[in-house]
């Protein structure tokens, strides 16, 4: 018997019980499609990090204290100003490195009250976090040097305080000092916004000399920064937590975050999740191929009087195992084809919904088939096997 002949007879036999043909092929199609889905899905989330850490820009980093918040922190392990300017001098990888000091306190205008993050910075923060002005500028160089009560708010600010009104030139109370709007920022978008840890993200930015003087402090909370290369940040970060060590008298005391962190802790949590859901599929694709061996042994019940007719006139063992083993495997091939393409379906349907690039796998892809087909054949082989070694005569008098 040619493999012609044998594709022929497998197909003629699936299209003889169509039904039971779908049914058995359903959990091969759900394993394939969940196995597609899984890697375009994971690699189109990947690429969607990489953007979004692109984004927040690959080389910024923020240094602060391990008990920075803690009640009874020690004044000698504080961050300064003086460390920021000894880091910059040390360390010429280091592109730009500026202080933020942060309250949380009450912001009140025109009888309207909302909770904020005070933020005291230098005019470099709008560009080193690559945040978007919405509405009038960032406060000036010469505002930040002549400390003037200005304020630069984020759009849930301006929301919760002026609502749908212009806020600029707005006079905005801040422990009973007027301070003057001058801009508003767009909404945060970048990595770094999981990091701030303010209600609602509600935040307002001010000269660190006027933060200062309104909150009767010398502190800054931490220093953020970017090195000229992303190369570089790696040795940074660990230069500036020893000079800092050294400079303050201590051991371990200060810590680094940066966007990479971000991107290993999603990627952690997507190889969990891709893992799992694989694991879903691999059982889905057992219990397929459970399905196969079942379906085909009933076939060859079914079949008994006609395997004992094929080997009275002259087919051989061989040919009868071929053509079950070509059952199995085309059985197994159409659903790991319209698993493939329900898989692609999906994920370019969850793509489209997460606003992620789809991503394709050819290794994953040809992997499918490939499983696929070696399911067939290792599900198929034993009900092909029991055909084949089928006696003529007892086969013929089965009824």
């Amino acid at each position: 018997m040619s493999l012609l002949e044998g594709l022929r007879g497998a197909l003629f036999s699936l299209r003889t019980n169509k039904l039971r043909t779908g049914l058995t092929m359903l959990g091969i199609i759900i394993g394939i499609a969940a196995v597609i889905a899984v890697v375009t899905i994971g690699l189109g989330g990947k690429a969607a990090i990489m953007q979004e850490m692109e984004k927040s820009g690959v080389n910024l980093f923020v240094l602060y204290t391990k008990s920075v918040g803690q009640t009874g922190q020690a004044e000698a392990n504080r961050l300064t100003l003086a460390d920021g300017e000894s880091l910059k001098r040390a360390l010429p990888q280091i592109k730009s490195l500026l202080p933020a000091s942060i309250e949380y306190t009450a912001v009140e205008v025109s009888q309207k009250r909302s909770s904020a993050m005070l933020v005291g910075t230098t005019p470099e923060f709008a560009d080193l976090r690559r945040r978007d002005i919405a509405k009038g500028r960032f406060f000036s160089e010469e505002e930040f040097s002549a400390d003037r009560r200005v304020v630069v708010i984020d759009q849930t600010l301006a929301d919760n305080l002026i609502g749908a009104g212009n806020p600029l030139g707005q006079q905005v109370m801040i422990h009973n000092v007027p301070c003057r709007v001058i801009g508003v920022l767009a909404k945060d978008q970048s990595a770094f916004a999981q990091f701030n840890v303010g209600p609602q993200n509600a935040y307002a930015y001010m000269p660190w000399g006027t933060w200062s003087d309104i909150f009767q402090s010398q502190r800054v909370d931490q220093l953020e920064g970017a090195t000229y290369r992303e190369t570089d940040l790696e040795s940074v970060i660990a230069n500036v937590k020893w000079i800092l060590n050294v400079r303050h008298g201590t051991t371990n005391q200060y810590e680094a975050f940066n966007v990479q962190q971000l991107v290993q802790s999603a990627n952690k949590i997507m190889r969990i999740l891709t893992s799992f859901i694989g694991l879903v599929a691999g059982i889905s694709l057992l219990v397929g191929g459970i399905g196969i061996m079942n379906i085909m042994l009933v076939s060859v019940t079914e079949r008994t009087r006609e395997i004992g007719l094929r080997k009275a006139v002259g087919a051989k063992e061989r040919d009868i195992l071929t053509q079950f083993l070509l059952e199995a495997i085309v059985l197994s091939l159409i659903g790991g084809i319209v698993g493939i393409a329900l898989g692609i379906g999906s994920a370019l349907t969850v793509a489209y919904l997460l606003h992620w690039p789809p991503l394709f796998s050819g290794w994953a892809i040809l992997a499918a088939v490939s499983f696929s087909v070696g399911v067939g054949l290792f599900f198929g082989f034993y009900p092909a096997l029991k055909a084949a070694k089928l006696e003529p005569m007892a086969a013929l008098r089965y009824e």
